[in-house]
């Protein structure tokens, strides 16, 4: 394929690029050699980030930027296939590290798309911006959730906290209305932990309520001195004095209480309700997300096709 498209000195750098030999190169770019580019746009650089040819990138680095036709960098191509060595080559050279291709994806997406972690961090490293969005409203994070990967997600949750988002709202956007820290081991949702701890205080407070309650409508007069105290109770319209011997800053023992079973059922159904609520709220967005993302591998396959039928149309005209 090279050799019908690129010719000459041209082909023979661009198979020298994709078989790592830059020796080769280097004496085809001393010699005058075309630094041109297949029917797609596909350059000798991008052939060796491809491959994870480091030391031929190199030589061919001085020749500046480079995108195919759908705009894909060589740092796409080195992110996407899980060359790390390269990425942070390319990098270090000045590769704009939020660059996006025709799908509006960056270097970022693609390696979180193929679960290259150690990518992701060094794009983190290097200022990668987590809040970037695609063509279809994906963040890279949207992307870990999507490919259920704990390991992005952690490195993408700390990276969204420390870094400022620019691009706060968006159209047709997949968020997750609950909160979640995830660790390597699970996934911690925030808001179960606040409703368990807003129900502890709830049902303590209905407690001492209720108790206050039930002892306000049960004793008609408490009158204390000392370690003593006379407590009328009323019963039934009879009122009755009874002497409680205690000591200092103890609590008069509490009446039995009648409500607090009710209660606390009913705070607990409550609570069981709105937990109900929002597993299910977050099982229609993860619904939501899937099939943007089959949308997504459509559309991609889509675009891979047109183009298979564009260069078998160029081979035919050659």
């Amino acid at each position: 394929m090279h050799k019908d498209v690129f010719g000459g000195l041209g082909e023979e750098i661009a198979r020298s690029s994709k078989k790592g030999q830059h020796d080769e190169v280097r004496t085809l770019t001393a010699s005058g050699a075309p630094f041109t580019t297949d029917w797609i746009g596909t350059s000798p650089l991008h052939l060796a980030a491809q491959y994870g040819h480091y030391s031929t990138a190199e030589v061919l680095l001085r020749a500046g930027r480079c995108r195919t036709k759908v705009d894909r960098t060589p740092l796409h191509i080195a992110a996407a296939d899980g060359h790390a060595h390269i990425v942070e080559l390319l990098v270090r050279n000045g590769a704009d590290v939020n660059a996006k291709d025709m799908l509006k994806m960056t270097a970022l997406h693609w390696a979180t798309e193929y679960h290259h972690g150690d990518v992701v961090e060094l794009l983190i490293k290097y200022g990668a911006d987590v809040h970037a969005f695609s063509k279809f409203d994906k963040s890279a994070f949207d992307i870990a959730l999507e490919k259920n990967n704990a390991e992005i997600l952690v490195n993408l949750q700390e990276a969204m906290q420390n870094q400022v988002n620019a691009n706060p709202e968006r159209a047709n956007s997949v968020t997750v209305a609950t909160p979640f820290i995830f660790t390597l081991g699970e996934v911690v949702n925030l808001d179960s932990l606040v409703s368990s701890t807003n129900t502890k205080t709830t049902s303590a407070n209905s407690e001492e309520i209720i108790e206050g309650n039930s002892v306000d409508s049960s004793i008609q007069q408490v009158v204390g001195s000392g370690g003593q105290r006379v407590i009328t109770i009323v019963t039934d319209g009879v009122a009755e004095e009874t002497i409680v011997e205690e000591e200092e800053e103890e609590e008069v023992e509490k009446l039995p209480l009648t409500k607090k079973p009710r209660v606390e059922e009913m705070t607990n159904s409550v609570e069981e309700n709105k937990e109900g609520t929002k597993r299910e709220l977050l099982q229609q967005q993860l619904q939501e997300a899937i099939q943007r993302g089959q949308e997504y591998r459509n559309q991609l396959l889509k675009k891979e096709q047109e183009a298979e039928q564009y260069r078998l149309k160029l081979e035919a005209m050659a």
